[in-house]
């Protein structure tokens, strides 16, 4: 994707980072499109604690993503589920299960088949240009500004969050999928490093220049997305010695991630004056929006058509008793 000049901190997806740029909130929707409804299942489930589990569910029922409605009266209980905010959410958890299906580690509890209900074939999710249907990549995608949008520098609460050193090796919850995912992205500063490297940022002080964030911050999130092997280093001067972080083919995959996420920015966060970027395809030449579909039929996938497949064994030997 080109665009240096563009800044980061003006796109939709800084505005969704900051709703949903955080582990819990990432692990609690994954389990609300799993049918999870009420506390203690997603506090077994998600491995947080009760404190950090009761502010991300406030927060995310104050942001509109989850709504909370009485089960019990007497004492009260209650249940959380999603909203149409929320269920928008689903080509976004599509998008990162297929990125995990792919990159995470072994015996990460990824389902690696499911099956598109509508077709009745295992799948792939696919992000795919709204013109043209061609399956896009970060190589083929410009970012242009819309004349008269303005755009706006990373807000302020971003810069004071810290990186969890809480992984998907160290939680305590039982349901594993996409928490390698969360690992990468969820804290508020990685993915928009990651975001810029989209953009073309290769270069430290670049990054620094482009997301207005302290030196001990950037070099903290770089380390991390080389270990992750989602950047890797690349000398380009040799005295003194000076690197460029370029995207891996794992960073790369990452991209439908963030071009969907941004989608949904657009969709629910946008100002008044619109979505401050447009995005051309370039194979077809047009503005375009994300479309995530079944990669069999080609349907754009929505939530209750997707399930796990079951196993060719299981489906030999019956259902266990």
């Amino acid at each position: 994707m080109s665009g240096v000049s563009v800044k980061v901190g003006g796109s939709s997806v800084t505005r969704a980072i900051q709703l949903l740029g955080d582990r819990w909130s990432i692990l609690v929707i994954r389990d609300a499109f799993q049918g999870v409804r009420r506390f203690e299942q997603f506090l077994e489930r998600s491995g947080a604690s009760r404190a950090t589990l009761t502010r991300r569910l406030r927060a995310l029922v104050a942001t509109g993503v989850l709504t909370r409605v009485r089960y019990n009266s007497a004492p009260p209980r209650w249940e959380y589920r999603l909203t149409p905010k929320g269920r928008d959410l689903f080509p976004l958890s599509m998008v990162a299960w297929d990125w995990e299906r792919r990159w995470a580690p072994r015996g990460a509890g990824i389902p690696m088949r499911v099956r598109h209900s509508a077709c009745g074939h295992d799948m792939r999710a696919e992000t795919a240009c709204s013109h043209c249907g061609q399956v896009l990549s970060v190589r083929d995608v410009d970012a242009r500004t819309r004349p008269g949008v303005a755009t706006r520098s990373v807000p302020r609460n971003t810069r004071s969050r810290r990186l969890s050193s809480l992984t998907g090796a160290s939680r305590r919850g039982t349901h594993e999928s996409l928490t390698h995912i969360a690992d990468i992205v969820g804290d508020p500063w990685t993915p928009l490093v990651l975001a810029a490297a989209f953009f073309g940022v290769r270069r430290y002080d670049d990054f620094q220049r482009e997301l207005g964030i302290a030196s001990n911050v950037l070099a903290t999130r770089l380390e991390l997305l080389v270990q992750r092997k989602v950047l890797k280093r690349s000398l380009y001067l040799r005295q003194p010695h000076r690197y460029e972080y370029r995207l891996t083919d794992k960073g790369r995959e990452l991209f439908p991630y963030a071009i969907v996420l941004n989608a949904w920015g657009d969709r629910w966060l946008a100002t008044p004056s619109g979505p401050p970027f447009r995005f051309v395809h370039r194979p077809c030449g047009k503005e375009f929006v994300p479309v995530v579909r079944c990669s069999h039929c080609r349907a754009t996938l929505a939530p209750g058509a997707v399930a796990a497949a079951r196993s060719r064994l299981a489906a030999r030997e019956g259902p266990r008793r």
